[in-house]
């Protein structure tokens, strides 16, 4: 056990040594030997400066937040306007980098999502109709009412001033369902009053098919305009919606009334005439001796 100490006091011994050659070596005077004070201002500079509140991290990295809320505009295309003016005038040092974040990632996700959304809810509805009438031309001229449904929902959108957004689009896909819907009830009629007169076979003049179009489309023309009476005086309110996400419901409300004014027009005034064009054509393929009879096609 002495043997053993003696060896750790020629260690201690000789590492004091080393720190004193050490010290004259570079120049600097040590008050002692391990465990000695040094003063600070021997190894660092100490300076009062302005600095970021708190240094944060990312991946070994130092980060640094810049953060800015849009208003008035739509937030995807301020952040592509502002990416594409920083890429232009700034120049970032050698190792740094910028990201961008924030709520238009959902946004871009989203319009992601309803790039495959849209198509699918067009190709169901045409499915749909197509199942219920078993005729491809009328679940067309049901479909043909959808981009102009589109129409006046972009048009509300724009008088209202409100802003494209994932909200918006909702309220779209809910516009084509409520203008099909419109459509639908017409095409009902219109199929009805047709069949009470035995069908093509049994119409003896494009006179009498006419009168039959018009028949189904005015006569019947009450129950339509309540049905879609009734969806409009319960959605206008939700234009002028007050309090928490308000914002989320106005801005659904208005592609489905402004779709729904629009159909209503559209439905009444131009699926008619374009039942009367189909069914014209096909009453002329069953009576092919009436293309000859002057007084069959009066």
């Amino acid at each position: 056990m002495a043997t053993k100490l003696t060896s750790a006091g020629k260690a201690a011994g000789i590492a004091g040594a080393a720190i004193i050659a050490l010290g004259a070596a570079t120049g600097d005077i040590f008050m002692g030997l391990v465990g000695a004070a040094v003063p600070l201002a021997m190894v660092a500079d100490v300076k009062i400066v302005e600095g970021p509140a708190m240094i944060k991290s990312e991946n070994g990295m130092l980060r640094s937040y810049v953060q800015l809320n849009v208003r008035d505009r739509d937030i995807v295309g301020f952040v592509d306007e502002a990416q594409r003016l920083v890429a232009q005038k700034v120049k970032l040092p050698q190792g740094m980098y910028l990201q961008w974040s924030g709520q238009f990632e959902h946004q871009i996700r989203a319009r992601k999502t309803m790039q495959v959304v849209f198509p699918m809810v067009f190709l169901l509805i045409f499915v749909i109709l197509y199942l219920i009438y078993n005729d491809f031309v009328d679940a067309v001229l049901m479909m043909m009412a959808v981009p102009e449904a589109l129409v006046g929902g972009v048009f509300l959108l724009w008088l209202f001033n409100d802003r494209f957004s994932v909200a918006v689009q909702v309220g779209f896909i809910a516009c084509f369902g409520m203008a099909t819907e419109t459509g639908i009830i017409m095409l009902v009629y219109l199929r009805e009053a047709l069949e009470k007169r035995g069908g093509l076979e049994k119409i003896g003049s494009v006179a009498e098919l006419r009168e039959a179009v018009i028949e189904g489309a005015v006569h019947r023309l009450r129950p339509k305009l309540l049905t879609e009476g009734v969806a409009i005086i319960a959605l206008a309110p939700m234009l002028w919606a007050t309090g928490v996400g308000h914002e989320v419901i106005s801005a659904m409300a208005a592609p489905v009334l402004g779709g729904l004014l629009i159909a209503d027009e559209v439905v009444d005034i131009f699926i008619p005439v374009r039942f009367y064009w189909v069914r014209r054509a096909r009453w002329l393929k069953l009576h092919p001796e009436a293309a000859d009879a002057p007084a069959a096609l009066a």
